[in-house]
């Protein structure tokens, strides 16, 4: 035989590293091939739920009232009434999105649902009045089975049943806007086709007719309104006036004319006759002083006003022929002649007459200037008494305004109230509605609930995906009651693992005892429910033969007393526990048949002793446990003598290989009593596991077992008890 070449890349993919137990790996993760071995698995239990839940969808598609739906719809005019318009009481609705939200809240108010169910007398049918008996035992059945009634909202303590009955129509009614107009469409659902179009176009109408009558409502208190208004205005307005004239007679405010007042008039009257006497009186003033002046020098006749008097004119005019007569009569008589004596005399009488004519003019111009004084004086005592009157009216007429302004704006609004109250009068009776129906709602031909075709088809879909669910929680979980050993691969098995001492008995110790583990189906329960007792179990037990080993990787061997598959059932699950731990784990079967090989159904091309005789290396020989990671060195041909090969130096390196490239390494070395290859093996490990059945745990065969272990030198040994 040739020797055996060991090699430190025996692990694909992994670094040929020592590997401590105080850091171990992450545990594995759930792959998609995991995912897929475990649908494929489950496969009964996934068809049974989705067939389950096919049949309930059909059940309740098959039990669900029919209901059809049918839609009215209606249009708010953005067209504006010039006629009416006018005197709209109520401004044009506006075809904003919150306006047509709104009209959608009036559309789904409790009032028009009112007028719609008294207009219809919906309050005597049973789909809208539950307290009516349902027509009939199958309208009864399809009530109670109702998956809607089972969870519907009970009305509260006291309601009537006019509320209950508005309450089911408005489940029975939707508005919706269209878009971006200005459309809202009406559904309306009922059992009945003919009943769903007739409550779609009730509502309509009953919208529309009560846009007309909320204007005629408000026309009316409108009208109500102005009347009140216009009459308190009227007496306002009467009152006012009164006040007016009262205070006026009381200030005497009598004006000729609106903004010229009689005392205004004689102010400027007498303001004028002042002006005019003033400019006589410095007439006669000057008049009198150049008189005056005149006098003082002697020639006072020679003053206009004294020369444009007729009498010293006519004086004048004497005096100037008696002094051509003189002249004439000078030249022929001498001064003393009588007839120029008569002439001297005459013309001294003349100048005494025209001296006291000027003076006696003199004088009248000093009483003219009195005279004048006296009237300038007058006028201007009168213009004083006028002022002071002309100030206290002045004052009062600040007053006299405020009352004429107070009147003026009552005046002025009760002629508003008039004109609007004559339009409103006008226009009551042609009130035009806001909304128009532009598509009546027709019966329906076609029911819209429920969708049956839709309801079982996505029941399908929902089932699988309720089965694939259940079958994770059932992976996670593991199962929830026993079944019978040797049950096949992926079934429930029986919770397992006491881990708890048995009593103190002589011998190895127990380790542990584990229920029903007598079938290589059973080595499927690590992987397929990792959270049960069993999988917990037999981590427990990884821990523990870790716990006996020395430096590096801890080895353990398992061998029975007879040859049943239990041992090769706990050998798999230990190693799939240390895998699932996250530990790098290596299975060598050793035993005859290969049971741990078939139980991992590990594509095995190379065994054991092709490496250890050198025809292959390591690396290649070792297969992969698909369900675990578990890296597997079975035995695909045995030479004659298997106790030399396991005696030899070659199976001593490729064990100490195995210790430092690997965190936990099972081997399965086969029934103890079959031979002296068990013993071999476990000389070369560092713990031994004897599994044995419960009945025969005092066996002669048990006896046996241990006393070729003990003779073998093997690693200290424990017992696992399977029942």
């Amino acid at each position: 035989m040739s020797a055996y070449r060991p090699t430190h890349d025996f692990l694909p993919g992994v670094p040929a590293v020592s590997r401590g137990r105080g850091a171990p790996n992450p545990p594995q993760g759930f792959h998609l091939a995991d995912f897929i071995r475990m649908v494929h698995a489950r496969r009964r239990l996934i068809l049974r739920v989705a067939a389950g839940t096919v049949a309930c969808a059909l059940i309740a598609a098959l039990l669900l009232p029919t209901s059809y739906s049918s839609n009215a719809v209606v249009m708010l005019d953005p067209r504006k009434n010039n006629v009416t318009d006018i005197s709209a009481v109520l401004s044009q609705l506006s075809a904003d999105p919150a306006s047509l939200q709104n009209q959608i809240q009036i559309l789904q108010s409790r009032e028009l649902a009112a007028t719609v169910i008294a207009r219809l007398k919906l309050s005597a049918d049973p789909e809208f009045n539950a307290a009516l008996p349902q027509p009939g035992l199958a309208g009864q059945a399809a009530l109670l089975l109702d998956p809607r009634q089972w969870f519907a909202r009970r009305p509260r303590a006291g309601a009537t049943d006019n509320d209950r009955i508005i309450d089911a129509f408005l489940r029975h009614v939707d508005a919706q806007a269209q878009g971006l107009s200005t459309a809202i469409t009406i559904t309306a659902k009922s059992r009945d086709a003919s009943r769903a179009a007739l409550i779609a176009n009730t509502l309509a109408d009953a919208y529309v007719k009560a846009q007309v009558t909320d204007k005629m409502t408000a026309a009316a208190a409108t009208t109500s309104w102005l009347n009140n208004r216009l009459k308190e205005l009227a007496q306002q307005l009467q009152a006012q006036e009164e006040e007016i004239q009262r205070y006026k007679a009381e200030n005497g405010l009598n004006d000729s004319a609106p903004g010229n007042s009689l005392v205004d008039q004689q102010m400027a009257a007498i303001n004028a006759q002042i002006v005019q006497a003033r400019s006589d009186l410095a007439e006669k003033e000057a008049v009198s002083a150049r008189l005056k002046q005149l006098a003082r020098r002697g020639n006072s006749a020679d003053a206009g006003q004294i020369a444009a008097s007729p009498l010293i004119v006519q004086l004048r005019s004497q005096q100037a022929q008696v002094v051509a007569e003189e002249g004439n009569l000078a030249s022929k008589y001498g001064a003393l002649h009588p007839k120029m004596q008569a002439l001297e005399q005459q013309k001294r009488e003349l100048d005494a007459k025209i001296a006291q004519e000027v003076g006696r003019l003199a004088a009248g111009a000093d009483n003219d200037v009195m005279v004048a004084r006296a009237h300038v004086a007058s006028l201007e005592a009168s213009l004083g008494g006028t002022e002071h009157t002309a100030t206290t009216q002045n004052m009062a007429r600040i007053r006299l305004q405020a009352l004429e302004s107070n009147a003026a704006s009552t005046r002025t609004m009760y002629e508003a109230f008039v004109q609007r109250l004559r339009q409103s009068q006008n226009m009551d009776e042609v009130q035009t509605p806001e909304s128009r129906i532009i598509s009546r709602a027709p019966v329906p031909l076609y029911p819209s609930a429920p969708r049956r075709t839709l309801i079982v088809g996505a029941a399908l879909p929902l089932g699988l995906l309720l089965g694939v669910l259940m079958a994770l929680l059932m992976e996670k979980l593991g199962p929830l009651m026993p079944v019978r050993a040797g049950a096949a691969p992926g079934v429930v098995l029986e919770p397992p693992a006491r881990t708890s001492p048995a009593p103190a008995r002589k011998g190895p110790p127990i380790l542990g005892e584990i229920n029903d583990a007598a079938a290589l189906p059973a080595a499927d329960f690590v992987p397929d429910y990792p959270a049960s007792r069993y999988a917990r179990a037999m981590a427990a037990l990884v821990r523990q033969l870790e716990s006996r080993a020395g430096s590096g990787g801890a080895v353990v061997a398992l061998t029975s007393a007879d040859a049943g598959e239990n041992r090769s059932v706990i050998a798999v699950s230990l190693a799939r526990a240390a895998a699932r731990m996250g530990k790098k784990t290596v299975m060598l079967d050793c035993a005859q048949g290969t049971p741990a090989t078939r139980a991992l159904n590990a594509p095995v091309a190379a065994g054991l002793h092709e490496v250890l005789g050198g025809e292959i290396a390591l690396n290649k020989a070792l297969a992969k446990d698909p369900r675990c990671g578990v890296w597997l060195l079975g035995t695909m041909k045995r030479p004659a003598s298997n106790a030399e090969v396991y005696a030899s130096p070659a199976m001593v390196r490729l064990v100490s290989v195995l210790r430092g490239g690997a965190d936990f390494v099972v081997i399965d070395c086969g029934p103890a009593t079959a031979g002296p290859e068990a013993a071999l093996i476990a000389r070369l490990a560092d713990a031994t596991v004897l599994v044995c059945r419960r009945q025969a745990l005092d066996s002669a065969m048990m006896g046996d077992a241990q006393r070729i272990l003990e003779s073998a030198q093997a690693a200290p040994v424990g017992i696992v008890v399977t029942k």
